[in-house]
């Protein structure tokens, strides 16, 4: 039945599906989340300021936020306060970690009276993602360990530095123990010898009173030095004057200083107004060569006209030229014998003729008009250019007058080059000129003849036509046919005249044509040669003579911006000197005062050294004095002579206290300065213990952890799914008897059973889930799909729709009893219920087994207990299902086809 109707095959493949497409989008889902930790956004704000501590910076905020920027963890946003409550609000950050203002701060206090602790605030959104804020919480505690190993290391590092200054405190104090125990040695023995110098200094006062008498003596020659001194002063007074004299002639000079300052800035007036005047011309001749340029647009235009027009000329040369062969050579001849014979097709030829000629007229006219305005645009180019030439020698002749200097300046920039080709440009366009005007003459000349000849090419053309409708009417054919090569030799010569004014006369060579491509040859060749085309050369070298002056101009205009700025800053800066010079004057005059008060002084010096000599009188006579000073000296070094034996005898006290000292802090400073205190140690003060971790089974992931609880979670909903939709409760055929029908339906569902297990692990591995033990994977796998199989078809048939739902109640059950995703342990919930029930539940033991086959640590007899237990469960469900399948076989009747319509006999109720 099953192959008959391929609906229910394709319903069976399908749900061989499910199972796998339950575990892949699942497990996929959340395959590695914790190893994608760094992508979930957290914000942090830093308000910490820092602080001062012990003499060293303490920044702990900084330092925990560059500690965050180096290593990897959370998705960190280093934001403001504001930005972050706006994004928690907005559900844009899982976690806000919040550094105070005072982090820094009570970090600082850790040796005050009182230390406030460092409080580090993170704030949670616990309904955005219970999981992301467990995670969150994890990485806000171990944000508090780092600040509190960072900053213990900054206690121990201040800790040690504090010991290490008073380890060298210690060294310093030991060396200057030592060195006051060798200065109490040498006050003990200094003194020893200030006792004695103190006699000596007895003795000396008395030998220095007795020396006092030559004092007098001594000072009368320094009386006679006074004198000298008085004479070195009147010396100086009189070079003063001759300083002063020089400064008065100083000043006398400075007038004529100024006044040729001033002479030299109005010269600086004068050069920056003819750099005006220069610049300005300069410009007029930009304007003038630009708008020149702006007219060679116009004329380029009329010369592209004019070069269709040796073109026009040789096609109306060559069409004349082979019409009249045909008409003489052809038509007539054949009209002699034939006259009849005119065909269509020559009289159309003729017609074309007349038009192409009426079409050249107005060309001619357009082509005059043309040169016309060509003459006068000419005229205006040429007169602009002359003038252009004219200002540029203009401008030469100025920077002629100009200084060497400022020659050489406009050389280095270039305008005297630019202006030298400015002129010579116009002289070369102006011979340009005069040889277009010529040309352009003869052309007009030339143009003029050729209308006429059209004209009378014209006339002959419809005499020609006329003659033609007369042969058709059947006029006098003789008389018709002579008139006909008549006008074909008027239209050859004329047409022959007016290609030779236009392209000159050796080209009306002609040579019959057989086909079109001919003719188009011979008017190629004969435009190609022609003597007009020689006008457009001529043309187009003036308009780029033209645009040469102009950009010459161009630039000649752009350097004259810098040849006034140049000007201007000259002038200004002799401006600017000729404003000093009044101050430079007013200071020599100051300077002339200044040398005629030394002058001027010169006498009060004189008299001061008098004074001083009167004053050296005076000081003779106080040398009595001086002897009394003397006496007392004497009677003050007997009493230090009286006390030196005290003063020995505390030094010598002093010096064993001081040797003391400095062993004592020598073995101090030793014991300090041996002590470890690196920054390694600092690091073993913050952190003495470190955390050692060892895998006795390794899982690589998050998907790797669930695999086994979703697989096995996966195989029981096909289980279900099979048994909802598949036809349990109907036989295959009408004389099956109960055991055929439980045979039936159990291959059909054991096969479907295999293939869960065997499509949902097979494409498991081939996205990314690979077991350390295949086979052990596969048999797990297989086992508990049989299990859960027969388990649900037990109930499906034994109670129908009740029995299915059983089923899923039976599942819902095992999702929290199974111990699939946490630990049975702390699955206390409905007072112990899941933890009592956990052996008895065939997916316990499927966990168990899809755990050692995929990353080990049960050991490997765990996948043989589990295929042991999963066989029990197997054997009891078919032995159940074999005596419900004989109990019901009597209810149940065969109906075919490949609906899921359950019939049963019996009380007439059919269940759909």
């Amino acid at each position: 039945m099953i192959w008959r109707h391929k609906i229910i095959l394709a319903t069976i493949l399908g749900i061989m599906l499910i199972p796998f497409l339950y575990s892949v989008f699942f497990l996929k889902s959340v395959w590695d989340p914790y190893g994608n930790v760094d992508k979930l956004p957290v914000a942090v704000v830093n308000n910490d300021r820092p602080v001062e501590f012990r003499g060293q910076k303490l920044n702990v905020g900084q330092q925990l936020v560059n500690n965050m920027k180096k290593q990897s963890g959370l998705d960190w946003h280093f934001v403001t306060e504001k930005r972050a409550q706006d994004g928690m609000a907005h559900h844009k950050y899982y976690m806000v970690v919040k550094i105070p203002d005072d982090f820094s701060q009570n970090a600082g206090t850790v040796l005050d009276e009182h230390p406030r602790k460092m409080n580090l605030q993170y704030q949670t959104n616990d309904s955005l993602n219970y999981i992301g804020q467990v995670i969150t919480k994890e990485a806000a505690g171990e944000l508090n360990s780092k600040v509190s190993r960072t900053v213990s290391t900054a206690y121990a590092d201040t800790m040690f530095g504090v010991v290490k200054q008073v380890g060298t405190g210690f060294g310093k104090a030991a060396k200057g123990a030592v060195k006051l125990n060798d200065g109490s040695k040498a006050l003990t023995n200094g003194l020893t010898t200030y006792t004695a110098g103190v006699k000596t200094l007895n003795n000396g006062v008395i030998t220095l009173h007795s020396g006092v008498e030559p004092l007098s003596a001594g000072i009368v020659q320094l009386a006679d030095g006074s004198l000298a001194l008085d004479r070195g002063l009147r010396t100086y007074t009189g070079a003063v004057s001759q300083v002063n004299s020089g400064v008065q002639t100083l000043q006398a000079g400075a007038s004529p200083l100024a006044q040729g300052v001033s002479q030299l800035n109005g010269g600086a007036q004068t050069l920056n107004s003819g750099v005006q005047q220069y610049t300005g011309a300069v410009s007029q001749l930009n304007g003038g060569l630009q708008q020149l340029a702006g007219s060679t647009d116009k004329l380029a235009g009329a010369a592209q006209q004019l070069q269709s027009l040796p073109y026009g000329v040789a096609g109306t040369y060559v069409l004349g030229q082979q019409v009249s062969y045909a008409v003489k050579e052809q038509i007539v001849p054949t009209l002699n014998k034939f006259s009849s014979m005119l065909t269509p097709e020559n009289k159309q030829e003729l017609q074309n003729l007349q038009n192409t000629t009426v079409a050249m007229k107005s060309q001619l006219a357009d082509f005059g008009t043309t040169m016309t305005s060509l003459a006068g645009i000419l005229g205006k180019i040429g007169t602009n250019d002359a003038e252009s030439g004219t200002k540029a020698g203009t401008a030469l002749q100025e920077i002629k007058k100009m200084s060497a200097e400022d020659q050489q300046k406009l050389q280095n920039a270039g305008v005297i080059e630019a202006l030298t080709t400015t002129a010579k440009n116009a002289q070369a366009n102006g011979e340009i000129l005069n040889e277009i005007k010529q040309s352009t003459s003869g052309v007009n000349t030339k143009l003029s003849a050729a209308k006429d000849q059209l004209d009378a090419a014209q006339k002959q053309l419809t005499e020609l036509n006329t003659l033609i409708t007369s042969l058709e009417s059947g006029g006098d054919s003789s008389n018709s046919v002579a008139q006909l090569a008549a006008v074909a030799t008027q239209l050859q010569t004329a047409t022959a005249k007016l290609n030779g004014s236009v392209n000159g006369t050796s080209q009306n060579t002609f040579k019959p044509a057989a086909s079109g491509q001919q003719l188009e040859a011979q008017i190629a060749a004969i435009t190609k040669n022609s003597q007009f085309n020689t006008v457009i050369p001529g043309l187009t070298q003036y308009l780029n003579g033209v645009k040469t002056a102009a950009n010459g101009a161009q630039k000649l205009n752009q350097n004259g911006t810098q040849l006034r700025s140049g000007a201007g800053q000259l002038s200004n800066g002799l401006n600017t000197m000729n404003g000093q010079v009044p101050t430079l004057v007013g200071g020599i005059n100051t300077l002339a005062n200044g040398t005629s008060q030394l002058a001027a002084n010169g006498g009060q010096l004189v008299s001061g050294s008098d004074t001083l000599a009167g004053g050296l009188s005076q000081l003779n006579g106080q040398v009595p004095l001086l002897v009394n000073g003397l006496d007392t000296l004497a009677n003050g070094a007997a009493k230090l002579a009286g006390n030196s034996d005290t003063l020995n005898s505390a030094s010598g006290q002093v010096a064993a206290g001081t040797g003391t000292l400095a062993q004592n802090l020598q073995d101090g400073a030793h014991e300090v300065n041996s002590t470890n205190l690196k920054k390694q140690n600092a690091q073993m003060f913050a952190a003495p213990t470190k955390l050692a971790h060892s895998n006795y089974s390794k899982v690589p992931n998050y998907g790797f952890a669930l695999a086994p609880y979703m697989l096995s979670v996966a195989l029981y909903v096909g289980a279900l799914v099979f048994n909802l939709v598949y036809p349990l409760r109907k036989m295959g055929s009408d004389e099956s008897t109960a055991t055929e029908w439980f045979g039936s339906k159990v291959i059909i569902g054991g096969l479907v059973a295999i293939g869960n297990a065997l499509v949902e692990l097979l494409l498991m591995m081939v996205v990314g889930l690979h077991p350390q033990n295949v086979g052990g994977f596969l048999l797990n796998g297989i086992t508990f799909s049989l299990a859960a199989m027969y388990i649900v078809m037990f109930l499906a048939v034994a109670l129908d729709n009740p029995g299915r739902f059983i089923g899923m109640i039976l599942l819902v059950i095992q999702l929290g009893a199974s111990g699939g995703s946490f630990p049975i342990e702390i699955t206390t919930g409905m007072h112990g219920f899941f933890q009592a029930i956990n052996p008895f539940l065939p997916m316990t033991y499927s966990v168990y087994g899809f755990r050692e086959a995929l990353t080990g640590g049960f050991g490997s007899g765990q996948i043989m207990t589990s295929f042991g237990i999963m066989l029990i469960f197997i054997a009891v469900s078919l032995i159940l299902l074999w005596a419900v399948m004989q109990l019901l076989h009597n209810r149940v009747t065969y109906e075919p086809g490949p609906s899921s319509v359950v019939q049963e006999s019996g009380n007439g109720s059919e269940n759909e």
